[in-house]
């Protein structure tokens, strides 16, 4: 390769792993000198984290370097995904008593409670990136599209990285969208993006927000970061979301990394029917803001939760784990702590009684699953 273009190539990929999504290149908040209180979030300009969060432990062009050329061929699958044709008319059925999550991919998932539809962090999009031709891809379309969507009572979103809160997906959402909630600071976004204040319901940690007669929505801590640019580090907030009604209670974990609030998340308003809990693109070199497999399983264990769901895995190339690795993970991890979970195809639907789920989609061919082929990796643990 010409050296020229080796470094114009580097460059543009480094820069686009910086502004796109909360992989890599996380700069924390000088968090060691501040002294946080329980209810309070922000100091001297910036968001942060209830506890004292670690940088990263590599260097800008080393984590680059890595990102480029180490285990490439295993972060991406080399088949294509199965899914589950979602059949909306019966998935959205108004007089449902019943608890009902489908998985779109990455942290997107459609939720009916009690008859009230929900949908979280919509990730729609080919790209991850403000570029539509480059950044981090998706690894299947989703199994529904956007103008399939029932109407929704309430769209949520955890924090502003491009794989999380997308523009074109919220552009195309707010025609069926009655309320999008969000964490204080991501409306700016939304408002820039011409999205009416009247639908925009703005919330910090441990806020309540009633959204009908039946259904309350708490938005809660998370530990993680934001920012869409190089100039933005934690100038929004970042958080997760309690989902109740009469018969049910729900977790979205939005994106996180491992930390003790959620024991006092548990303890407060659990326990769980249903976690659903990111356990994808971790790295030891940014352990604060991504949890591994092991750590949801706790996290779930902590909530109080009866099913565990795993998301923020399996839909784009964000560490350097391999891209199976998460879920293989998820099913020791669980087994050995009795823990109840689905890890279900990219439209499939779950309820509260769903059980154990590993049939193993993600595995090319049962050959390989047979011959106990080593997912673990080196680059993440």
């Amino acid at each position: 390769m010409n050296f020229k273009y080796f470094k114009i190539s580097f460059l543009l990929t480094v820069s686009l792993l910086l502004i796109t999504s909360c992989t890599v290149f996380y700069k924390p908040t000088n968090e060691k000198n501040i002294e946080v209180p329980s209810n309070y979030n922000y100091k001297t300009g910036e968001f942060v984290n209830k506890y004292p969060s670690k940088g990263m432990s590599e260097s800008f062009f080393k984590v680059g370097y890595r990102f480029m050329f180490e285990n490439i061929e295993k972060r991406k699958p080399d088949f294509e995904i199965p899914f589950v044709e979602v059949n909306v008319d019966s998935f959205a059925n108004k007089n449902s008593d019943e608890l009902s999550v489908i998985w779109l991919g990455h942290a997107t998932t459609l939720i009916n409670i009690d008859g009230t539809i929900i949908l979280t962090d919509p990730m729609f999009s080919e790209w991850a990136s403000p570029v539509s031709w480059i950044g981090p891809k998706k690894f299947f379309d989703s199994p529904i599209e956007i103008e399939e969507l029932p109407i929704l009572d309430a769209v949520l979103i955890s924090h502003n990285h491009f794989d999380h809160l997308d523009k074109e997906s919220v552009l195309r959402l707010n025609g069926i969208t009655k309320k999008f909630i969000v964490p204080t600071g991501v409306e700016k976004h939304l408002l820039n993006w011409g999205i009416s204040s009247d639908k925009i319901i703005i919330k910090n940690w441990w806020d309540t927000f009633q959204l009908n007669d039946e259904i309350e929505i708490i938005t809660t801590p998370a530990h993680h970061f934001s920012g869409r640019g190089l100039f933005d580090r934690n100038k929004t907030l970042w958080a997760s979301f309690i989902i109740k009604s009469k018969n049910h209670s729900i977790y979205f974990g939005g994106d996180s990394g491992f930390f003790n609030v959620y024991k006092e998340i548990g303890d407060k308003h659990g326990p769980f029917d249903i976690t659903i809990l990111p356990i994808g693109a971790y790295s030891k070199m940014w352990a604060s803001i991504h949890m591994n497999a092991e750590e949801g399983v706790r996290a779930h264990i902590d909530l109080k939760g009866n099913l565990l769901i795993p998301i923020h895995w399996g839909t784009f190339n964000l560490s350097l784990h391999s891209w199976i690795e998460p879920a293989e993970d998820l099913i020791e991890a669980s087994e050995k702590e009795n823990v109840n979970f689905t890890i279900p195809k990219p439209g499939e639907v779950v309820k509260t009684k769903s059980k154990n789920n590993i049939k193993k989609w993600w595995i090319k061919n049962k050959a390989e699953e047979n011959n106990g082929v080593v997912y673990e990796s080196e680059f993440s643990k």
